[in-house]
């Protein structure tokens, strides 16, 4: 055990922290991470309209509250390609060097998103599908907002701009500024747009989402796929590697696509199509990474050392509401060979259950509303659309103190046995 986990320290944990460190990789969390205000109001409405129970459905047919609970979602889960492209152009700045110029790399950055939109033209009325413009472009939005950003900060910083006479506004000298960056990064995915024009695609967004976005999504959603991310996360933890930041940013753009297509499919009364979802991953953290929420319960309720009882008294308040950090890091399990293992397997064991049982049908799949983390279990299920998930979430932190349990028992022995000592040594 030892030299294993001295090789992945040596190894393993340098390369995660360049992963976590990218700038690409972080501006495409930090994009997705801003817009989970919009993604979670939007998911609650869509969630309130498609409730499956008739009395409700009634009653909201009656008061027409189903047409008010349907505008929200319209504008915020059905335009995540648009708000994307400003977002990421936005970190995008940030991340390249030129966090001055933020604003207006988000603004060019969905310029070029609206450009590469295909635009109908039916007896002189221009439109575009919003298709484009919501989960099927996140891809695009993503992969625009990154290079726009990258080529505008590049320009700026090699000073290729108008510069005005110092007694000009600010705000003037700004805009003047943002012209040549503009003019050329638009003019590029005008450029790109046209190419596509000549294709069988017809367009950028149908292109990589057959080619990227379908097969990726198909990919990551296989259990296995998805029990080595979790795996890798629990992996990286231990050594002191955040390692949801290594890992969320491969599943946030899918995970975006995925919340709005799952509302949709649950506000019409569909099945839930993406079952490994941001609702499983919170499920493998309950508690926190490692879901450790069984560790806390039996830390604050049942430690027998005056050590661990102090100190789960002040976790288990965080561990509620998923933030484990002051167990991971004050227990700790970090470095820890005694607690590698329930680390490591607790997540994989409630995620494989929770699987398996809704490919039966005995609990219904969540609907992955993101950045729901740290809404604590039984509620956590509600807020996803599904009754019986929440009750698993329980029946998961049962399974989580069983698995707990025996090394609990271990390290709180050995805490007890220290005190008495130093008590007689007094």
């Amino acid at each position: 055990m030892n030299a294993l986990m001295n090789w992945m320290e040596q190894h393993l944990v340098p390369i995660a922290n360049r992963f976590a460190q990218n700038p690409i990789l972080k501006t495409m969390s930090e994009g997705a991470m801003s817009l989970l205000a919009v993604i979670m109001v939007g998911s609650i409405f869509s969630i309130l309209n498609g409730i499956p129970w008739e009395p409700y459905t009634n009653f909201l047919n009656n008061t027409h509250l189903n047409e008010f609970f349907a505008f929200i979602p319209a504008i915020t889960t059905e335009l995540l390609g648009l708000y994307m492209a400003f977002s990421v152009g936005r970190a995008g700045a940030k991340n390249f060097g030129q966090p001055e110029s933020a604003f207006m790399c988000g603004i060019l950055s969905m310029a070029c998103y609206l450009v590469l939109v295909p635009i109908d033209s039916v007896e002189g009325v221009s439109s575009i599908q919003t298709k484009y413009l919501g989960t099927q472009g996140i891809f695009v939005a993503l992969i625009g907002g990154i290079l726009s950003s990258s080529i505008v900060t590049c320009i700026i910083q090699k000073k290729i701009v108008i510069k005005m006479p110092s007694g000009v506004p600010p705000m003037v000298g700004e805009n003047f500024a943002a012209l040549i960056p503009g003019f050329v990064i638009i003019t590029l995915f005008a450029l790109i747009k046209w190419i596509f024009l000549l294709t069988p695609y017809g367009n950028p967004i149908d292109c990589i989402y057959s080619i990227i976005q379908t097969p990726l999504q198909a990919l990551t959603s296989s259990l296995p796929a998805f029990l080595l991310l979790i795996l890798i996360a629990q992996i990286l933890w231990f050594f002191g590697v955040h390692g949801s930041y290594s890992v969320l940013p491969i599943l946030f753009p899918l995970w975006i696509g995925y919340a709005g297509e799952n509302t949709a499919n649950a506000a019409a009364g569909l099945p839930i199509e993406h079952i490994l979802n941001a609702g499983m991953w919170d499920l493998a953290c309950l508690g926190g990474a490692g879901a450790t929420i069984g560790l806390v319960i039996w830390l604050c309720f049942f430690s027998k050392s005056a050590q661990y009882k102090d100190f789960g008294r002040l976790t288990f308040p965080c561990g509620v509401f998923g933030v484990n950090e002051p167990a991971i890091f004050g227990l700790p399990i970090m470095l820890n060979p005694i607690m590698f293992i329930p680390f490591v397997i607790t997540p994989v064991v409630i995620v494989s259950l929770a699987y398996s049982l809704i490919s039966i049908g005995l609990i219904t799949p969540p609907v992955g509303l993101i950045g729901a983390g740290s809404i604590p279990p039984f509620l956590h299920g509600l807020a996803n659309g599904s009754l019986s998930f929440a009750i698993y979430e329980l029946i998961a932190i049962g399974i989580s103190m069983i698995i707990y349990y025996p090394f609990f028992k271990l390290i709180d022995k050995q805490a007890l046995l220290k005190e008495e000592q130093g008590e007689k040594n007094e």
